[in-house]
């Protein structure tokens, strides 16, 4: 029988040696990705600079660092807060689909801009992305035209958020206008 200490040994070696492989492709996958995903967190990144700048009354973006998940997925979660404490998630994800290519998934933008996003025409494509359930999966070589509309998503949220509401007449009034309707 081969000594205890030698398969113990030869063992933890081979354990070191595949953690330094998966550490050197996670590593390579986030460089990868936090390149693919560069526009879009640029855009953000100028825009949480923007409302900064302007003081926190309009709100704030957070906007973390991309990560790898454990699913070896590049993203992050960027976090809208509007003045008014209204609060908004997207996520975005870059990594393979099925068919080995790689893709921008971007989930939370809200279905008008899902539409944008998916019936864009760019150049001679047809199309820019696909809508998968809530996810919208775009080439990563189009990951400036979705920094372009998750734009257009950001400004709308705050310029939407920045005024507060109008009211007119009394809640007895707007009560029997809702029964009526």
């Amino acid at each position: 029988m081969t000594n205890p200490f030698d398969i113990k040994n030869r063992f933890r070696a081979r354990l070191r040696a595949a953690d330094a492989q998966k550490n050197r492709v996670r590593a390579k996958l986030l460089q990868e990705g936090t390149r693919a995903l560069a526009p879009i967190i640029e855009v953000l990144t100028m825009m949480a600079e923007v409302l900064e700048e302007d003081g926190i009354e309009h709100g704030r973006i957070i906007c973390p660092a991309p990560e790898v998940d454990r699913d070896d997925f590049v993203g992050f979660t960027a976090t809208l807060r509007s003045g008014t404490d209204q609060e908004h998630r997207i996520t975005v994800k870059y990594g393979p689909v099925l068919g080995g290519r790689n893709f921008i998934a971007v989930t939370g933008l809200g279905a008008e801009y899902n539409e944008r996003l998916v019936t864009a025409t760019t150049n001679v494509t047809q199309s820019l992305g696909r809508s998968v359930g809530n996810d919208v999966h775009v080439e990563v070589d189009r990951g400036g035209d979705l920094a372009e509309i998750l734009r257009e998503m950001v400004e709308d949220f705050f310029a939407g958020h920045a005024e507060p509401p109008i009211h007119t007449g009394t809640t007895e009034t707007r009560g029997r206008l809702a029964l009526v309707q």
